[in-house]
């Protein structure tokens, strides 16, 4: 506290021009933390309801930031295909819900859900899909499962997601780099392979594009560092092609 008063008059009495931007960079990092403690005790000591509404509210303000660091716009084909991809998605998922799906210009190819029903999926991994919507929607639906199924609640702490997001890092690979690197276990992520298969399959897409996605993604180039975070944060995709066929087999 005193460091951040410290700053504070010196920019008072230095940089008056500044004081409008710290102005909107403390009113933005006071109600993220307020949103973020909102939500956890919502969780703790709310209804249902007043923990989706808080969850809600803090997921807006991290996929504000976090979509902030990415640089130029992805093709407008692409963004409509997701959207209707994950519009499919979202008809057959918790209806207590709101999922918002955005396309994102970077060369990691991967995919990733924020608190509150923000998805994200990168150009490179549409990319790698060949844009095919049931390989799309099996990877979208993975990541809406860690949201309905409570993962980011669970697993990841609150720190952890928000230092993550407001990161200053040199560049928007950076910055999704240290999200994926904070991944969920190995068993989070089979539950999620398996809710995620089930809700692109209730959604009308091709049950087997599971399967099919993940074994394109095990034939892809080893050497390829847009898959390298990808394969650092998830269980092999052996086990993980296997899971999805006897759970399919059941």
């Amino acid at each position: 506290m005193l460091k951040l008063l410290l700053i504070v008059a010196i920019l008072l009495f230095f940089c008056a021009k500044s004081l409008p931007r710290l102005g909107s960079w403390l009113g933005g990092h006071s109600r993220k933390r307020f949103r973020q403690a909102n939500w956890m005790w919502s969780w703790m000591a709310g209804s249902e309801t007043d923990a989706l509404q808080a969850e809600q509210e803090y997921g807006t303000e991290c996929a504000r930031q976090f979509a902030a660091q990415f640089p130029g716009r992805a093709s407008s084909a692409a963004q409509e295909l997701v959207a209707t991809v994950g519009s499919s998605l979202a008809a057959v998922a918790d209806p207590r819900r709101k999922f918002q799906f955005r396309v994102l210009r970077a060369g990691v190819a991967n995919a990733f859900a924020l608190p509150g029903g923000f998805v994200f999926i990168t150009e490179a991994l549409i990319r790698l899909c060949a844009q095919d919507r049931d390989e799309i929607a099996f990877f979208l639906g993975h990541e809406m499962a860690h949201v309905t199924l409570g993962h980011a609640r669970s697993q990841l702490t609150t720190q952890t997601i928000l230092g993550a997001v407001t990161a200053r890092l040199s560049g928007a690979g950076m910055l999704l780099r240290e999200l994926l690197g904070k991944g969920y276990s190995r068993d989070l992520e089979l539950e999620a392979d398996r809710e995620g298969a089930r809700l692109s399959a209730a959604a009308g897409f091709d049950a087997r594009a599971a399967a099919r996605a993940l074994l394109r993604l095990a034939k892809a180039s080893p050497g390829d560092s847009g898959l390298a975070e990808y394969f650092s944060t998830h269980p092999p995709l052996p086990e993980r092609v296997s899971a999805l066929e006897a759970k399919a087999g059941r």
